[in-house]
């Protein structure tokens, strides 16, 4: 209850709340609030006075203009129990400015409505926010009612702005971080601001935020005074928080719950504490945690037709949930520590990346990182990032299989020392990505002996990592024990690692090695329970040997099947869905339909650009392929810049001495020699060649087939030296082999030919 000696100060900002509710439910929540008997007497005279008058607190209709020193009041923009807001221009001669003037109330005797007037000058004036409304002026009226100049803001409210424009829950998400930006500058200010709603946040004709009225605003240091009070009520109830409403000491954590209401209503188009008490409203979220907000979406009010309005609730549902419900936490410690926080959150759900809302621990900020990359570990800084990212799968699998403590206690310290035998600033020395790896590796034994599903997972990623670094050996090892690992559970664990033995020979061109595993992950589908995206992903890897050994025809029905699957059942990641469609593109190129697959690598493309952040790799195997069927079908001079983009993307994510870029840069040399670019096409080649070694190792028939490709693009381009240099290489690999290849030593021996008249005649025929 509050003081006696404050009723009349009480009863203003009674009614002042009270203006915010439904009209027919102001009288009722006047007489529901915690006040003394007095002061809601007071504040129901006041609503009494407000309703048989045009306007209360609004200045009578005026004759003449109105002026307030320099400026010029034009029209009233809007009002509450506080006082007036005034459109206003400023004409004194030197310049002219339209400005914003808030006129507050001076009644009832109430001195601190001058003191409030002052703190909201001070406020913003220490405040330099490109989101907050700049103050510029003040004074007092000849009434003697205080007035706060502050930059004229030619916006609409932010709920208003989003349904004007009809700006999908994404575009919510990125105006609202601008709204975040200015209470964080305002909580470095040291600055709560206390009335936080839409009404106090205005969007411009740019699209750009600007948070307004810091009248009942509070300085965290003591700097200003006066600008509260026990016993009163500096809040508007239905955007205040928990500790607002029982008058308990306040924090930022104060302004991080009126955002999350804030949130919370661009979301679902609904107020969530309407119409209620402050009584009723402290007792319920005391009591009651909100409901997921993906559940109280109203389609009506959001203006949603029934089948966007789906499409909406799934998109808010899950981990937008959870970031709106960690901000709407009774416990002001269990919300976000600063609005800094909250915003990090929401830009890490833009860029799909775990939450930190989340309480789904390790295993979902694994499934997340997955998400964002299918080739999750394709760079060094990935493949390390996954490989924690991995041993935290695990740890969620070992969690829920055995719910033991002691079991995460022991993952994170693994975890843990390989990333301290990573850091140099831990191990006192430059550790190489590998070199950590093969750390891991080592330890695994002595650190996870006694957990098999912890150790499968960890040996997993470790496998993936060691793919995608060429350390084709190590992967082997580490997927082999993770797969003899998983057998038992059978299911979608047992089958992605399959997949993955299956996709590291084909890589290593045992083709019939690959076909086996991947045809057994398959099975494994059949036979267990799997996750659709896992049965989809065995379908369109399986497609990809099958198509890779020319049986295209049999290869189609299962790349379609894939793409039925992820198709039916909706929420399936866009890259993933891409790459099926990429594949698909491949295997129509090989059986001759060149209209169909340009269809299907054009679908592929549009799926990729959709997530964010771009998966680069994905992205790059899509334009290599785009880039060879136009080759084939003549048109190298479009190949080109395609095959330029793949090969840029693919250094982008792993450095300039990537050895798979090695086949893509002699692509690139044949379609810069098919234009005419010889000199290009030569560089091009040499750089394959340069690269090649760590591509083939034992390989030789494949870097057989490089050199006689290299030899065609040297001699093209009137190197007879280096092409005959080339010719020579490909005749010596295949005398060692053992098994040479006839047509191969045909071509090689024209090239020579070639390279010798050119000697002779000093051009090349």
């Amino acid at each position: 209850m509050t003081s006696a000696a404050n009723d009349p100060v009480v009863a203003l900002r009674l009614f002042e709340a009270a203006l915010e509710q439904p009209a027919a439910q102001r009288r009722a929540w006047i007489e529901a609030a915690p006040a003394t008997d007095g002061a809601r007497a007071n504040a129901l005279r006041l609503l009494d006075a407000h309703e048989a008058s045009t306007g209360f607190l609004e200045p009578e209709p005026a004759t003449a203009p109105r002026q307030l020193g320099p400026y010029h009041l034009i029209e009233p923009l809007g009002r509450g129990g506080m006082g007036q807001v005034w459109l206003a221009e400023r004409r004194d001669g030197a310049f002219e400015q339209r400005v914003a003037i808030k006129v507050l109330a001076s009644v009832l005797g109430d001195p601190e409505s001058v003191r409030r007037a002052e703190s909201e000058r001070q406020f913003l004036a220490w405040l330099d926010h490109p989101h907050v409304a700049r103050v510029l002026d003040g004074g007092t009226t000849p009434q003697g009612q205080p007035y706060v100049v502050m930059e004229y803001v030619a916006g609409v409210r932010i709920d208003d702005w989003c349904r004007n424009h009809a700006l999908d829950v994404r575009a919510r998400v990125e105006l609202f971080l601008q709204v975040l930006a200015a209470v964080d500058a305002a909580h470095r200010a040291l600055i709560i601001h206390r009335d936080i709603k839409p009404a106090n946040v205005l969007v411009d004709a740019q699209g750009q935020a600007k948070l307004l009225d810091f009248g009942i605003a509070k300085s965290l240091d003591g700097r200003l005074a006066g600008t509260t009070r026990t016993g009163l009520l500096p809040l508007t109830p239905e955007y205040a928080s928990p500790e607002q409403l029982l008058g308990r000491p306040l924090t930022t954590a104060c302004d991080v719950y009126a955002l999350g209401l804030l949130l919370d209503e661009l979301l679902t188009g609904r107020r969530l504490h309407a119409g209620l008490a402050p009584t009723e409203l402290a007792r319920r979220i005391e009591t009651q945690m909100p409901t997921r907000p993906s559940g109280r979406v109203d389609a009506q009010a959001l203006a949603l037709p029934p089948r966007t309005a789906a499409d909406w609730r799934k998109r808010v549902g899950g981990d937008l949930d959870r970031v709106v419900l960690k901000a709407l936490e009774a416990e002001p410690a269990r919300r976000y520590e600063s609005a800094r926080a909250f915003a990090d959150d929401l830009e890490r759900w833009l860029a799909h990346r775990p939450v930190r809302a989340r309480a789904g621990g390790f295993g979902y900020r694994a499934a997340k990182f997955a998400r964002r990359n299918r080739w999750a570990v394709a760079g060094a800084g990935a493949a390390l990032g996954a490989l924690l990212l991995g041993g935290a799968m695990a740890l969620h699998q070992a969690q829920r299989a055995r719910v033991a403590a002691d079991r995460a206690e022991r993952a994170n310290e693994f975890l843990t020392s390989i990333i301290g035998y990573s850091d140099p600033r831990v191990s006192n020395q430059s550790v190489r990505l590998v070199d950590a790896l093969d750390y891991a590796a080592r330890q695994i034994p002595v650190r996870l002996a006694g957990q098999p599903e912890l150790e499968a997972s960890v040996r997993k990623i470790l496998g993936e990592a060691y793919t995608n670094l060429e350390r084709l050996d190590e992967a082997e090892q580490q997927l082999a024990r993770a797969a003899a690992l998983f057998a038992p559970a059978g299911g979608t664990e047992y089958a992605s690692t399959l997949d993955l033995q299956g996709m590291l020979a084909w890589r290593r061109n045992d083709a019939a090695e690959a076909e086996r595993l991947v045809r057994q992950a398959l099975e494994v589908c059949r036979r267990d329970p799997c996750e659709v995206q896992q049965r989809a992903t065995n379908l369109s890897d399986y497609s990809v040997v099958l198509g890779g050994t020319g049986r295209q025809a049999e290869a189609l029905p299962f790349v379609e099947q894939a793409l039925r699957l992820q198709e039916g059942a909706g929420g399936i990641d866009p890259s993933n869905l891409a790459t099926t469609w990429s594949n698909l593109g491949a295997i129509r190129v090989g059986l001759g339909r060149f209209d169909a697959a340009q269809d299907a690598f054009a679908r592929s493309t549009r799926l990729f650009e959709t997530v964010v952040p771009m998966p680069d790799l994905p992205i790059s195997v899509n334009l290599n392929n785009q880039a060879r069927l136009l080759q084939k079908l003549g048109r190298s001079a479009e190949a080109v810049p395609l095959q330029e983009r793949a090969i840029a993307l693919k250094r982008k994510v792993m450095g300039e001495d990537w050895p798979q870029l090695t086949r893509p840069l002699a692509s690139l040399a044949e379609y810069y020699a098919a234009v005419g670019r010889h000199a290009d096409a030569g560089a091009a080649m040499r750089e394959a060649l340069h690269l090649a070694p760590g591509l083939f190792g034992d390989d030789v028939a494949g870097l057989g087939e490089l050199h006689e490709r290299a030899a065609a693009i040297f001699l093209a381009g009137g190197d007879a030296e280096a092409a005959a240099a080339q010719a020579h290489a490909a005749l010596a690999i295949d005398a060692r082999a053992g098994s040479p290849d006839a047509a191969r030593r045909a071509a090689m021996q024209a090239v020579l030919d070639a390279a010798s008249r050119h000697e002779a005649s000093g051009r090349v025929p």
